[in-house]
């Protein structure tokens, strides 16, 4: 109150003559905590709840009690409304902020609640794939990222979904697309990745047991027209080494399927395909010209291994490699042993390899037409182990010797670098493995062609000149006509006159 003006202080005083003169009214009796009740005086005074609070003064005492004195009508008013105002925007606050919060957790919590419903991925039905494949059929509007989804299913999914996808018809329509991409006549690039693609989901439908049952079904008209496109003369295959080394992965893997007591005969049935189309009789030519030509019933299969060779020719530059002989074998005769059939395949029939690790030589094209290469000698390599006896696997080596495969196995795959494309030098070690225990003769794919070997140059001292030898002359090469049997009169007039050498001397 010091700090206050005159005027102000001046202010508080009139308004208290003034109220002083008025009644003050007795504040009602209270009831004591005994239930009786007594008279009170006290003052008012303003709290936070309200601004009629009594304010004890002297209850029941001898003296008399104080006059009340309350506070100023202006000072009162001001700070109450002052308080209630603040109070009053506090809560606003208090309840617009609590509000707000409410609503922002709510819309928050329903924003995460549909992104993470939005973001989870759904789950792959069959029945979906199914379904577009029957509804697009045309390949040059087929999805290519759809069919790779598919393939990366048939890969990953349980063997429940590959089965139930295959019992509802998935199967037969990626063999429908197969069909019809190859009856297109010029692919573009667009039809070349799909069916690489479709080549892949029918690999990775093989996994399981219902599709290789399938597979056995469609065999006579799934495999002739791919073997077809892939040996096309013209080259109307794929071009890209992955595409082509998957349908002769699809045909290593319907001959490992084979159950015990039909491996023979599936291995012929492979090998009937693997000829190629037949001429017909009218083109043929007569008997007696058949007879005088050697059969090369595998032509059209080793000349596609050939061309891969010319393609990447580069890398068959190492001729002086040698295949061994298996570790296990020192010598050849005692790989000349009689053994039992199922032993016989467990030993010579290929085997899966392990994953590379990464390097610089892998992934490239050399790296691509290597592994090509491999899948030809993996299914020719299990369809000799296949064969019951010794004597049919010695007949079909010889018909591949004749068509050529054992010239370019000894000649060309040989000479590639084993350390960077070990897959080719493993079918090469298997071969001459299971070949060396049938008693074939297997020098030449193990050091090349006889005619083609390398020979290493001799090297020859230089001849030390003799004391005796007389130094070469210089001049003119000089020619001496032999006697013609006349008379020496007669030879002395028709030869020329000899010249000293001095005389005609020149350099």
């Amino acid at each position: 109150m010091r700090s206050l003006d005159a005027r102000v202080k001046a202010d508080f005083i009139s308004k208290h003559k003034t109220e002083f003169a008025q009644t003050p009214q007795e504040p009602p009796a209270r009831t004591s905590i005994w239930g009786t009740k007594r008279k009170t005086f006290g003052r008012r005074t303003t709290s936070d709840n309200s601004s009629d609070r009594v304010v004890l003064d002297h209850e029941d005492s001898g003296n008399d009690p104080k006059v009340p004195r309350p506070r100023s009508k202006t000072f009162t008013f001001k700070a109450d409304k002052a308080e209630k105002r603040k109070s009053a925007d506090m809560a606003d606050k208090w309840s617009k902020s609590d509000d707000t919060k409410s609503n922002t957790s709510k819309s928050l919590s329903s924003a995460t609640g549909a992104s993470f419903l939005s973001r989870a991925p759904k789950q792959a039905i069959p029945d979906d794939f199914v379904s577009y494949l029957r509804k697009v059929q045309k390949p040059e509007i087929v999805e290519v990222g759809k069919i790779h989804k598919l393939r990366l299913l048939l890969r990953n999914e349980t063997v429940g979904w590959v089965d139930s996808f295959i019992k509802k018809g998935g199967m037969m329509e990626i063999v429908g697309l197969l069909h019809r991409i190859m009856e297109i006549e010029w692919r573009e690039e667009h039809e070349d990745q799909l069916l690489h693609e479709s080549l892949l989901c029918l690999k990775g439908l093989c996994t399981t047991d219902l599709a290789l049952e399938k597979l056995e079904e469609i065999e006579s008209t799934l495999f002739p027209p791919l073997l077809a496109m892939l040996f096309d003369e013209e080259h109307k295959g794929p071009s890209e080494f992955n595409t082509r080394g998957i349908i002769i992965s699809l045909l290593f893997a319907y001959l490992s399927a084979a159950p015990c007591g039909g491996r023979a005969e599936r291995a012929k049935t492979i090998l009937r395909l693997l000829q190629g189309p037949q001429k017909p009789d009218d083109s043929r030519p007569v008997p007696f010209i058949l007879e005088m030509h050697q059969p090369r019933p595998y032509r059209i299969w080793c000349q596609e291994v050939v061309n891969v060779t010319k393609e990447v020719f580069w890398i068959f530059l190492h001729h002086l490699n040698v295949i061994p002989l298996p570790s296990e074998c020192t010598t050849e005769s005692e790989l000349l042993r009689v053994q039992s059939h199922d032993s016989y395949i467990k030993q010579h029939f290929p085997q899966p390899r392990p994953p590379v690790p990464a390097a610089p030589y892998v992934g490239g094209v050399e790296w691509d037409a290597t592994n090509y290469i491999s899948t030809h000698l993996d299914l020719m390599n299990g369809l000799l182990a296949f064969l019951p006896t010794s004597t049919e696997r010695n007949k079909l080596r010889s018909e591949l010797q004749a068509s050529g495969f054992e010239k370019v196995m000894g000649a060309q795959l040989r000479t590639c670098k084993e350390k960077f494309y070990g897959a080719v030098h493993d079918g090469l070690k298997t071969y001459i493995k299971a070949a060396a225990a049938d008693g074939w003769e297997i020098r030449d794919v193990r050091m090349g062609p006889r005619d083609e070997r390398p020979v290493s140059p001799k090297k020859q001292s230089p001849k030390k000149k003799k004391a005796t030898d007389e130094p070469p002359q210089i001049g003119p090469p000089k020619m001496e006509l032999q006697s013609l049997g006349l008379s020496s009169d007669l030879e002395q007039k028709l030869s020329p006159p000899r010249k000293d050498d001095k005389d005609d001397f020149w350099i």
